[in-house]
């Protein structure tokens, strides 16, 4: 059943390469969510026993920072000095809304103005979040480069010949009127 149903997926080399940076980036979000839900509790340990909200937050994390990646696809990939401008923003872009869409997930309405600001203080806290973070950021804009190379060269360059179309002018007898090819029939009759 499985194999009939995934015969005809046959992702190209970049669209593996989409996914993965996909892969790495919920991964990242999910390592600083997790990171925020263990630093939220009073013994503030690690290693703790986690609740079934502790799970939802890390889902939530994780869920975030794949929407974020998705809203933010156009940041990403560019080439050149403009392709690095795009990065930054991309990063700064994505980041915000990560935090937002996963801290409204966790936490609807509170989590809306929480998510991001317990990000802030967690990366604050905690620099190599922002490391991994950044990391998965940017390792995402390299793999979404060459998909995005792939996805350039589907579309040839059009040919710019110019082709100037003149209208004739309608010759006696000739049927003027196309919506209502009848009025013609009974003008040519009267």
């Amino acid at each position: 059943m499985l194999s009939s149903l995934f015969s005809n997926f046959s992702p190209t080399a970049g669209e593996k390469r989409l996914y993965v940076a996909a892969l790495a980036v919920s991964l990242a979000g999910g390592v600083v969510s997790f990171t925020i839900v263990s630093q939220m509790g009073h013994d503030q340990a690690m290693l703790r026993r986690l609740s079934g909200a502790d799970y939802w937050f890390v889902i939530a994390g994780v869920l975030g920072s794949l929407c974020a990646l998705f809203a933010g696809r156009d940041w990403l990939g560019h080439g050149g000095a403009l392709g690095v401008l795009k990065l930054v923003a991309g990063i700064l872009a994505i980041t915000f809304m990560g935090t937002i869409i996963g801290g409204t997930l966790a936490l609807p309405f509170y989590g809306t103005m929480f998510g991001p600001m317990m990000f802030c203080f967690t990366v604050a806290a905690h620099p190599v979040l922002a490391l991994i973070w950044v990391n998965a950021l940017v390792v995402a804009h390299l793999l979404m480069t060459d998909w995005r190379r792939e996805r350039d060269s589907i579309f040839a360059p059009l040919n710019r010949s110019v082709t100037v179309v003149t209208a004739r002018q309608p010759q006696a007898g000739a049927r003027q009127n196309w919506l209502n090819p009848k009025r013609d029939r009974e003008k040519r009759r009267a």
